[in-house]
């Protein structure tokens, strides 16, 4: 017996804003179901997180109902958990997820709880629910959907339920749960600890989780397939992830003899890139935009090249080549910006990166991560108002790379520039002057 296990689809999801980004969701969602049909497994499983959100519009359910039936049609049947992303707000009678269960797209488990006790009954077809489901063959698939905060316990309870089970005929039991595996993901909390799952040990052969889309296996026991599409580019670190084919070997009459051998599937996607840029050392704008152009020319090169060989090895394999589809591209900019943050031009900044990358990127992004100079000073209180401007003007001026030379002869302008705006000059005189002094302060630069 073979079965897939596949979680965090995020059908719906317009990324970046970005419709082809919404296409891209659904692309992944059929490439992992021509998976499921091309290895001719006997079952799915869905983690949860179909959908990207509660709320979904009429083509996210579209991409959901075709991709089901093709499913259905192969005789492969959905079995799944409800995630986060697409839980039933309080007030509606069902979700989507159970929506789909009722058109008999697939198999949605679930437990009642009863004074904190899960109730657990088998699949019934007719009624479209029940927490766990037996399938031809020995194997039997327990379901719980996403309980948050509170899955720790849900899980235990669930575990001393099972417990309660009349013994069956199954060889090989299934626990399926949108959840993730504390340390797995340092950044993100929320997961159960190893301990944690152990309640369910003496039960279940396989825990197939989904919510963290980092794929990673523990103890040969737990596993999480990972996202089939990037939902953050932070994503496209972990290349080989998007489903997991099981085989097992059911032929023994020994339940304890049974074994799982279990392929990590990469799906194809499209390409991410992330390049991160310290402006500590430019001294002006220009400069920035110049070294920049340098960098961003560099990396489309290397990009070029990845992706001609990606797509010559996807047409060699006879599979697909998304890999050429025009990528997403995010510039982040960090460290000190040595220069006026109102003189950093961001859509100037992305007009080279698109124009450094042919064809032009999907999706052209850069951040402002920099951090403004310092400002701080240690004025001499001993000075006179008019020194003690100079002192802290000078020093502005001194921390940015285009003043930096002059800081003294900028700030003297400025100071002078201030009395005779106090002192009633007309406009024309201001301007004279200002006019006046930078043409000095270019000379002496010159000269310099």
């Amino acid at each position: 017996m073979r079965f897939l296990h596949c979680a965090d689809i995020h059908l719906g999801y317009q990324q970046y804003n970005n419709k082809e980004r919404f296409n891209d969701f659904g692309r992944a969602f059929y490439a992992v179901i021509d998976e499921a049909i091309g290895r001719k497994v006997d079952f799915v499983i869905l983690a949860g997180d179909l959908f990207h959100k509660r709320s979904i519009d009429a083509l996210t359910l579209n991409q959901a109902i075709r991709g089901l039936e093709r499913l259905r049609r192969a005789g492969i049947p959905c079995i799944a958990v409800e995630g986060n992303h697409e839980r039933a707000y309080y007030d509606e009678t069902i979700g989507w997820m159970k929506f789909l269960a009722l058109q008999e797209l697939m198999i949605l488990l679930d437990a009642e709880f009863v004074d904190s006790k899960p109730q657990l009954r088998a699949w019934d077809a007719a009624k479209r629910q029940g927490s766990y489901v037996d399938l031809p063959g020995g194997v039997r698939v327990h379901g719980l959907r996403y309980y948050g905060s509170g899955t720790v316990l849900a899980v235990a309870a669930y575990a001393e339920a099972m417990t309660q089970l009349p013994p069956g005929e199954a060889k090989y039991n299934i626990f399926v749960a949108h959840a993730g595996v504390e340390g797995q993901m340092d950044e993100k909390a929320g997961g159960l600890s190893p301990r944690q799952w152990s309640p369910l040990r003496p039960h279940v052969d396989y825990v197939a989780l989904g919510h963290f889309h980092k794929p990673f296996e523990v103890d040969d026991w737990i596993y999480n397939p990972g996202s089939p599409e990037n939902c953050s580019i932070a994503e496209n670190d972990w290349q080989h992830r998007g489903y997991l084919v099981v085989d097992l070997d059911l032929k023994t009459e020994n339940k304890e003899t049974v074994r799982h051998t279990v392929f990590q599937g990469r799906n194809r996607r499209r390409c991410f890139r992330l390049y991160p840029y310290k402006t500590d050392h430019v001294q002006s704008p220009a400069q920035l935009h110049d070294r920049l152009r340098s960098l961003l020319t560099r990396k489309a090169t290397e990009l070029a090249d990845e992706m001609a060989t990606a797509e010559i090895a996807g047409k060699s394999a006879g599979g697909p080549t998304a890999d050429i589809l025009p990528p997403v591209i995010e510039l982040y900019l960090t460290g000190v910006l040595p220069f006026e943050r109102s003189a950093l031009d961001v859509p100037a900044i992305e007009a080279i990166l698109e124009e450094c990358f042919q064809p032009a990127p999907l999706v052209a992004m850069v951040k402002n991560l920099t951090q403004p100079s310092e400002f701080a000073i240690s004025p001499d209180a001993t000075l006179s108002r008019t020194a003690l401007e100079q002192q802290v003007l000078t020093d502005l001026f001194g921390r940015d790379g285009r003043y930096a030379t002059h800081s003294s002869e900028w700030a003297a302008m400025t100071v002078n520039l201030k009395q005779l705006v106090l002192a009633g000059a007309s406009a024309s005189a201001v301007l004279d002057e200002l006019s006046a002094q930078v043409e000095a302060i270019d000379h002496a630069d010159t000269e310099s």
